[in-house]
Formats: structure tokens, sequence, C-alpha cells
């Protein structure tokens, strides 16, 4: 089991959240030009949904010595306003790409 500790307050800046994981800081924003210091929300939700796929297509990967080489994931979220500012995502299409030797039905095995 692991343990994690992640900080976040209120930014200087409207809409702008700072946060600390371990000795990194982030910046959580809004898209528009006056507030984009950094990813919105859904971005990061969408940042660490790809990290958790890559990095464990990595480790599998590396332990059963696969040929794979340029794994990428490409994350598309959708999301619909509830109105009084809150928006929710409604949708993810998540799409995994890598660069292999293996024929299409060893691909599809791994």
């Amino acid at each position: 089991m692991s343990d994690y500790l992640v900080k976040s307050k209120l930014g200087k800046n409207e809409w702008q959240i700072q946060s600390q994981a371990r000795d990194h800081e982030l910046i959580c924003d809004t898209t528009d030009a006056a507030h984009n210091a950094g990813p919105n929300p859904v971005e990061y939700l969408c940042t660490s949904i790809n990290s958790c796929i890559v990095m464990s297509a990595g480790m599998i990967a590396k332990a059963h010595d696969l040929d794979v080489t340029n794994f990428r994931v490409e994350n598309h979220a959708q999301t619909e306003k509830l109105g009084h500012g809150k928006s929710v995502v409604t949708e993810m299409t998540i799409e995994v790409f890598f660069d292999s030797s293996m024929s299409k039905e060893k691909k599809r095995s791994s």
C-alpha cells in the first residue's frame, strides 16, 4: 500500500489552484486567455488516466519482454454544463497506439 498527500489551495488569481505533490508544484487554471497558467481540471484528469495507462503498459511490456515502442495514449474528454458554473465529464474516448513487429493477434492478446 502507498500513501499519497497532495495539497491544493486557491491561488492569487481568480480560478487558479496551486497544488503540491511531494516537491512538485502544479498550477490548475481555466482555458480562457486571461487565466491560462496551466491545465484545467479536466485536462489534469485526462493526464492522470493517460499516465496510469502508459505506466501500466510500460511495466507489462518490460515484464513480458514485449516488442513495444512508441507507446502513446490520446484521451478526448467531453463535458456538459450543469449550470451555476458547474460541469461534468460525460464521455472519454481513449485511443492507444504503439509500434511493434508483433502480429495483430499478438498485439490484441498482449
